[in-house]
């Protein structure tokens, strides 16, 4: 019998800071965090394939990984945390990575496809995994945070929200002084979205559940967190911007993870895929 794992699960939604908190996984877990593999919503099966190559596996992460799903058949209990950011800006700046990648779709085309992302994304389930299958229902969405989610930061409070997310997790091997990853070169295409009155109001006309969602998460759920958290916070998030941008720890350990996740997990699940 295969011993089932205790996990904290990072649902991480585009640009809201996942690729700084996937780096932090990876330092604070060598060896024992995954980036889970899959087209769509990860699953029970997609993660008892991971298991095979992360048998001590501590924390996972991924575009499929969420509250929705049936992750929890495979393992004594799974935590999820999510981070979430404005929806303007996390559309303008959604919008630029890919321009700088390869979209090569005016912008108003774009977001009609893109609209309402971070509820439809925490919308999906296992047996519906396409976000842009989903209506987007902004209740839906705050049921699964309340449900399903046990702690929610804020990009746009990013130090403050690591704080609270390492006492949330409880566990002393959570290291979460950072180096901020995949910010953009330029911001030239943020900028001339952000400076066109026009286009500001159109994004959010096309993110009004988004915008609903952001709303109660940044007037309910994290004061709430806040209010947990009790004394003393100020003082541990100043302590914690004091040791930033961090050293690069664990190299070895992390270079062969990344070996094994580069060379073996990721084109095997990709196959099965």
């Amino acid at each position: 019998m295969t011993t089932r794992i205790d996990l904290i699960a990072n649902v991480h939604v585009m640009k809201t800071g996942g690729q700084t908190m996937c780096d932090i996984l990876r330092q604070s877990f060598p060896g024992r965090h995954c980036d889970i593999q899959v087209k769509g919503v990860a699953t029970a099966d997609d993660l008892r394939f991971a298991r095979r190559f992360y048998p001590r596996l501590r924390s996972i992460a991924g575009h499929g990984v969420v509250p929705l799903s049936n992750l929890a058949e495979a393992c004594d209990s799974i935590r999820f945390f999510a981070f979430l950011r404005d929806p303007v800006e996390r559309c303008v700046s959604h919008y630029q990575y890919r321009r700088n990648k390869d979209e090569t779709s005016d912008f108003e085309p774009w977001l009609e496809k893109f609209a309402n992302y971070q509820v439809r994304f925490l919308s999906r389930t296992h047996t519906q995994p396409d976000p842009w299958a989903v209506p987007p229902d902004a209740d839906r969405a705050i049921e699964a945070i309340e449900r399903h989610v046990g702690f929610v930061g804020l990009q746009e409070r990013f130090d403050e929200s690591l704080v609270m997310l390492r006492r949330w997790a409880d566990d002393r091997e959570l290291d979460i002084e950072y180096r901020s990853r995949n910010v953009a070169a330029k911001s030239t295409i943020r900028k001339q979205l952000l400076g066109d009155p026009r286009i500001v109001e159109l994004i959010r006309a096309h993110h009004a559940e988004d915008e609903k969602l952001y709303r109660y998460v940044r007037e309910t759920v994290y004061p709430r967190q806040v209010a947990q958290y009790g004394a003393g916070l100020a003082d541990d998030v100043a302590a914690l911007r004091a040791k930033l941008p961090a050293p690069q720890r664990r190299m070895v350990a992390r270079a062969l993870a990344s070996v094994k996740r580069g060379l073996v997990y990721k084109p095997l699940a990709r196959r099965r895929g």
